[in-house]
């Protein structure tokens, strides 16, 4: 489990001011968290007809409560959010009405709404909004002109039934009761009555009408399916995912004193091993990751769990093992992969430098979005003596961070290293135009 800053994806300037707060607060990156919650979301995806879209879910590492969509069929959930939910059924009813809104094309219907505000002021608000869907820039939309304020939070609102209606649908048809969605609307109630800077973001950009919260009672009413219906094994991941969050964010000795708490010997054994790990006690955490290979030998998620225990530990021979069996059993995991790659590099014997290079290369194909596999390709590149591309990946992750500035310098480095026309040359070329565009609009 790893922190990391990150935006989805080079996108229109109306998205990436929608994931600045991702930006600021950085993501968590974990392949089995990542893992659990697309199984969270399946049944609704095929409940909506859009079972075989391709839709990413990345945890925003905060602890406020909130969930938005940005930048195409991406859904960013607060660490906050996730651990405040109770059940999977709670979850899911907060993934549902956010896949409303990617299903009902909201974002490019808000995006071109705010494009006819034409005073100064509603250019302002603009901007205030997207930085309020995103849990921040909250101050620089409440100065802003009263009407037009709140012209475009109705238009918000009546997204947000659009949405509410959507994922009522899609939790009926998945079998999930709608009474989980009333039991997400109850631990916002009456936050409406606070003041701005005391609401949670959740609030502030799904408004908690009487309306709304009415149809929702109603939907649960009326619903006639099981409790929930629930794939198996879904429950067991859930757990094991919270006990994660709560061991990698909470305070890992309070964690070791409640780890009774937790539920089964399993998820005991993994608190504990997570709470050794960041105390430091590296001894006692490898004993208890030991038990958890023991339990369950072929787990990828616990092998490489038992890899980052090691690596961090400062064992980097040791963690190569635990990475390759986890990459063996998980070969599609871009961030496993990227584990070994970081493992390769700090054991620096044999040929351990050119593996590193290709899985690193393989971790990037599969997914270009996590800064720390760039940071870790640009090491295998320059430790390769391969400078210009180790130049290029760098700005690639500095323009992945929003930070044009870096990005360029590293870009106009790599154009002069690299030959011209070259995909890396290209590359570079196309960050440098993107940088210029930004940097043209500021001084606009």
């Amino acid at each position: 489990m790893r922190l990391t800053p990150i935006i989805p994806t080079f996108v229109a300037i109306f998205a990436l001011m929608q994931a600045q707060m991702a930006t600021a607060q950085g993501l968590i990156r974990d392949a089995e968290i990542e893992r659990t919650l697309r199984l969270v979301l399946q049944p609704l995806q095929k409940s909506a007809g859009i079972g075989g879209t391709r839709v990413d879910i990345f945890v925003v590492n905060d602890r406020s409560l909130n969930a938005f969509v940005a930048g195409g069929n991406n859904i960013f959930l607060n660490s906050g959010l996730i651990r405040k939910m109770k059940s999977v059924e709670m979850l899911q009813a907060v993934m549902g009405h956010e896949l409303g809104h990617i299903t009902q094309g909201h974002q490019a219907a808000r995006a071109a709404h705010l494009a006819s505000a034409r005073t100064a002021a509603g250019i302002g608000l603009a901007i205030g909004v997207a930085a309020a869907a995103a849990g921040g820039g909250i101050g620089v939309a409440a100065g802003l002109q009263e009407s037009l304020r709140r012209s475009v939070f109705a238009f918000t609102r009546s997204q947000e039934s659009a949405a509410d209606r959507a994922s009522i649908r899609y939790m009926q048809g998945a079998g999930v009761s709608p009474q989980a969605a009333v039991e997400v609307l109850n631990i916002f109630k009456g936050q409406e009555a606070l003041t701005i800077n005391r609401q949670d973001p959740y609030v502030l950009t799904h408004p908690l009408t009487s309306d709304r919260i009415a149809r929702m009672k109603a939907a649960a009413a009326a619903y006639k399916g099981s409790p929930s219906k629930q794939s198996d094994g879904i429950n067991y991941w859930y757990a094991r995912m919270l006990v994660k969050f709560n061991g990698f964010i909470g305070n890992p000795s309070y964690n070791l004193r409640h780890v009774k708490d937790i539920g089964s010997a399993e998820l005991q054994t993994l608190g504990r091993a997570i709470a050794y790990h960041r105390i430091p006690k590296p001894k006692q955490a490898r004993k208890e990751i030991d038990k958890l290979v023991k339990m369950r030998p072929n787990d990828a998620y616990y092998h490489e769990l038992r890899g980052q225990i090691l690596l961090e530990s400062g064992d980097a021979r040791s963690a190569v093992g635990s990475y390759r069996r986890a990459a063996q059993l998980g070969p599609k995991e871009p961030l496993v992969l990227a584990g070994l790659g970081r493992a390769l590099l700090a054991n620096g014997s044999g040929g351990s430098l050119n593996e590193a290079l290709d899985v690193l290369k393989k971790a990037y194909a599969r997914d270009p979005r996590d800064s720390s596999t760039l940071h870790s390709l640009a090491l295998a590149y320059a430790k390769s003596g391969q400078p210009g591309q180790a130049s290029v990946v760098t700005a690639e992750r500095y323009a992945l961070q929003s930070n044009f500035r870096q990005a360029m310098i590293h870009a106009k480095r790599a154009q002069g290293l690299l030959p011209q026309g070259t995909t890396g040359w290209l590359k570079a070329d196309d960050i440098l135009a993107i940088g210029r565009k930004l940097d043209t609009g500021k001084k606009k």
